[in-house]
């Protein structure tokens, strides 16, 4: 799997103690649509997966797993920064 970084990192807000995951790389994209999405069926969810486990840029991966969380309703927020 690829350990490649975005170049923002995402904040994921989800159900659960914590509120919340932060996703950094493609592999963390990877595992996040694998573990906490409902019915792992829909296109941007197949394109997310396609785009987090080539060779491909991180950009490209990080478009497509956004696309995906807004289109499957799951809030999220890229204005975090990491220090």
């Amino acid at each position: 799997m690829n350990r490649k970084k975005f170049q923002a990192p995402v904040v994921v807000y989800i159900a659960g103690p914590t509120g919340f995951t932060l996703i950094e790389t493609m592999q963390q994209a990877s595992d996040f649509l694998f573990d906490h999405w409902p019915g792992n069926d829909s296109l941007a969810w197949t394109d997310a997966m396609k785009c987090c486990a080539e060779e491909g840029a991180a950009d490209d991966a990080s478009v497509a797993f956004l696309a995906a969380l807004k289109g499957a309703g799951i809030s999220y927020d890229r204005t975090v920064k990491i220090y």
